[in-house]
Order: C-alpha cells, then structure tokens, then sequence
C-alpha cells in the first residue's frame, strides 16, 4: 500500500444527507441559504428587543416584542465572540467552542425543554466576563440559583430587599484604579459597626452581591467607567415585615448612605450623591432585577444588558461589528476584560448557599453543562469543523439544527465541503 496525492475525498453526509441531495432537499436549502444570509447582530438595533420601557435604577429592559427566536439571538453572541477573539488574542476565548476537547466528538443536541441547540466537546472559556456566548449560558444558571434561594426565602416568611451601591467617577478614571478604590471602600462598608447595626435591624441573615460596569462615553456627559454593586440582601425572617413602613425604609436607607458616603470618601473616591450614591429598594424591585438575570432571548443582565446613558462592554464589540473603525470600543474592551479577568461577578455571603441548598459550581463548570432534558442530533466530523470554521458558520449550524432538524445541517456542511481544508494524501492498493 502506498499513498498517492489526490483531490480531497467527496464530503460524505450520511445517507439523509446523500437523499436530499439527489431529490433537492429544497425546502431544508432554503432553510440553510436564510441562515447564511442573516444580518450579522448591530446592523439593526431591534435585532434583539423592542424596548417599552427602561428601569431608570437597574437599566433592565421590561416591554416590547421579542423579533427573533431564542437561537438567533445565540447565533448573534457567535458574532460577538468573533470580535471579542480579534483583542483577545491567545486568551482562552480566543479558543471557546473553536477546538475539541481532547479526542472527544463534536456533537450538536437540542433541547427538549427550552426547543436550542448547543455543542458537545468543544472547549470552553467559561470567562463571564469576556465570552458572549459562554456570560449567557453561565447568567441563565446563576439565575436559577439565585431565584431558587430568593424561593425559599420567601416561603419561610421572609423578604428580600435590594441595595445599590455607586460612587463617584470620572472619564480620566483607569477602571482598574476605580475597582480597587471601590473594593477598599466596600470591604470598609460591611465590617463597619454602623452597617452591622442597621442589617441586624432589617433582619439580614445573608446578602448576594453582584458586580457590574457601565461606560459613558455616548452620553452627553461622558464621566467614563461606571462599575457599580447590587446585593441582594436576604432579611426578615421571624420579624414581623409589616411594621416596617416607607419612613423606616427611609431611615435604613440615609444612616446607610452616610456611612457609604464616608467610606467612598475616605478610599479616594470622593463624596457620593445622596440621589445616586445608595439606594434601598423593596422585594418588587429585587424580584424584578433577577428576573432578567441571563434570559436566553434577551442579553440584559449584568455587563451585557443595555445601559439607559451609556454603554455595556458588549456594547462595545456590538458597536465593532457595526463599524469596524470604532477604534476606541475595541480599546476599551480589551481594558475592560483584561481588568476584570478572575474577579467575581456574584459574591454569596457564607454559608448562604448551603442554607438554601445551591451547589457550589464555577463558572467554567456551569459553561461546561449540557441541558438535562437534550438530545444528541448528530455528530461532526474533524474536516467538517474545519469547514464550519472556514465558513464562520458555528452559529449556522446551531440555527440550522434547531430549526430544520439533522436533514438542514447536512446540507450545509455539503455545501461548504472543502472550504477548511487542503487537498489531502488518500491511501490506495496500487
């Protein structure tokens, strides 16, 4: 046996995908040619929500009319990634869900419950902060968590109420200067006597507290990055909730901005406002917030929600998609992922998780889980993939197979054979 150089071998698609072949297959090609020729996320603003109405204190999106499915807004996250890649060269997103794990198969399920498809054995970044695609699935399962705990909270008799935290900045602040100012002035905050006092009074037994940043650079007044805390404080259980009324909420609400605005001060940041600096929300507000914490067809949750004055960070790579010459948004992601890089997003207070039975998972962990209600679909060859990929085509296939079922994606990796790959030497008998 010897090996000769030759043409690479015919793409073999299975024996459905050999059929729709000789008999058209029209209807599933079509369904494949829509996808390819989709517009790429931020050439229309509405591509993702029609907003009616925008939370003034949590830039939460409530309202509107959904346009697109689920699965493209996931196509759409594949598009961010590729331009959260081109500045994060050699990072671990640079190669999310682009190499196998291993020797492992690359497998594409659907849903049985939720109607998406995702992959199997392809490796994952697991970076909430800089992955489009990875932030989304680990938000929709923090959000599980979180509502789960707020659950049983409440049917134990108790409320949870919601407190934000903002200090003062400007446009000529580095973020990685305000975060440690803003963490200093913070870990002041709670082990202050005066802080303890009051939450001892409102019943606190725990508090998860969440971190997130904004920039203003499109607003009229631009003062720069916007990093800012909600907690979730999860209090009264075995006080009697109705005593509590809107002047003692008040009062809660000045002695903790006092000592917030004292502890800002005396970490560099200078005086907050009284109107932003803290606020004291009811549990409708707390309820509200989680609520839109990673849903799948809506990115609102955290740093990829839509901001009401300024910019999210994956407002940025969706501001580069649509204008490339966007020189400062690439910029300003990159300082804003390589900042952020191992922080927390969600901090738990101890011993609130095993209180209310949450399993302690990373979020490479989380990134990592498939759906327990999925199905296998199929599996892609290596050359394949390497066609998908040639073919910037991973989030096709994921919209082809949730919409048009195994039949689709065969015919797309048909169409696009030989597209990642040289000729390859074939053995043969002569």
């Amino acid at each position: 046996m010897k090996i000769l150089p030759s043409a690479r071998p015919a793409c073999n698609v299975g024996p459905r995908g050999d059929a729709l072949a000789r008999t058209g297959g029209q209807a599933v090609q079509s369904r494949a040619k829509a996808a390819k020729t989709a517009s790429p996320l931020g050439t229309n603003a509405k591509s993702i929500h029609t907003p009616r109405k925008i939370d003034p204190d949590t830039g939460e999106i409530t309202g509107g009319t959904p346009e697109f499915n689920p699965m493209e807004s996931r196509v759409q996250r594949f598009a961010l990634q590729a331009v959260a890649r081109k500045f994060l060269p050699k990072s671990r997103t640079d190669k999310c869900l682009m190499l196998r794990q291993k020797a492992k198969d690359i497998q594409v399920w659907k849903s049985n419950e939720h109607k998406t498809t995702s992959y199997a054995g392809l490796q994952t970044c697991g970076s909430v902060w800089a992955c489009p695609v990875c932030s989304a699935k680990i938000a929709e399962r923090r959000r599980l968590e979180i509502q789960g705990a707020m659950t049983l909270h409440k049917a134990a008799g108790g409320l949870v109420n919601m407190l934000t935290l903002t200090a003062p900045h400007q446009f000529s602040d580095k973020l990685v200067d305000l975060l440690a100012k803003q963490a200093k002035a913070l870990q002041a905050f709670w082990n202050s006597r005066q802080t303890k006092a009051i939450l001892k009074e409102m019943g606190t037994l725990g508090q998860i507290r969440a971190l997130e940043v904004t920039h203003g650079r499109r607003s009229e007044q631009n003062n720069g990055w916007h990093p800012h805390y909600h907690v979730l404080m999860f209090q009264g259980v075995g006080v009697d909730l109705a005593r509590f009324d809107a002047a003692q909420m008040g009062d809660w609400q000045v002695r903790l901005y006092l000592v917030w605005a004292a502890c800002c001060v005396k970490a560099g940041l200078g005086e907050p406002s009284y109107a932003h600096g803290l606020k004291l929300d009811d549990g409708s507000k707390a309820a509200k917030y989680v609520s839109k914490w990673g849903l799948e067809d809506e990115m609102t949750k955290g740093h990829t929600k839509k901001a009401i004055k300024g910019e999210t960070p994956f407002d940025f790579l969706r501001s580069y998609l649509v204008d490339a010459s966007d020189k400062q948004a690439g910029a300003l992601f990159k300082e804003f992922a390589e900042t952020f890089k191992g922080k927390r997003q969600l901090y738990w207070s101890p011993g609130l998780k095993k209180r209310y039975a949450v399993m302690d998972k990373t979020d490479e962990e989380l990134a990592g889980t498939m759906d327990d209600y999925a199905r296998l679909l199929g599996t892609i060859t290596i050359d394949q993939w390497r066609d998908v990929l040639a073919d910037k085509g991973r989030g096709t296939v994921l919209m082809l197979a949730a919409s048009g079922g195994w039949e689709a994606v065969e015919v797309y990796l048909g169409a696009i054979c030989g597209k990642g790959k040289k000729p390859l030497p074939v053995k043969t008998d002569q």
